[in-house]
């Protein structure tokens, strides 16, 4: 499940569509606050796609920075058309993507995103009592 956060409602829906047509389920917030009380109440969510700029108490920055305390194993990508962000400073499965961004190239980030989790979970080791 990818979580969608974009105050533009047409960009948000562009990703929606971008996402199921390559096989993921979404679930759609506006802003900061409501993706974090999203994230609250869902334990399904694998990758926190968020703009950078948004108005209200918690831009895009504040909310990856409370995703990665609060559940540090979620993805978070991260996008704007004002700002742009080094890759070499994010922490791991973070990644920066600028705007206007082809969906294509898009949906193979969250793919490896995706899939890094889950290669993660396996190569863990599995202890015994």
């Amino acid at each position: 499940m990818i979580l969608i956060v974009e105050e533009n409602r047409i960009l948000r829906a562009e990703a929606v569509v971008a996402c199921k047509g390559s096989g993921y389920a979404t679930v759609e917030a506006s802003g900061g606050a409501d993706a974090l009380e999203i994230l609250e109440k869902r334990d399904d969510i694998s990758l926190v796609f968020t703009s950078v700029n948004m108005k209200g108490a918690i831009d895009g920055v504040q909310l990856a920075v409370r995703v990665h305390a609060k559940w540090p194993k979620l993805a978070i990508v991260m996008t704007s058309g004002i700002v742009n962000l080094r890759q070499s400073l994010l922490p791991h499965r973070f990644r920066f993507v600028r705007k206007p961004y082809a969906t294509k190239p898009l949906m193979t980030c969250f793919k490896v995103l995706i899939e890094s989790e889950h290669r993660e979970e396996v190569s863990s080791p599995q202890w015994s009592s």
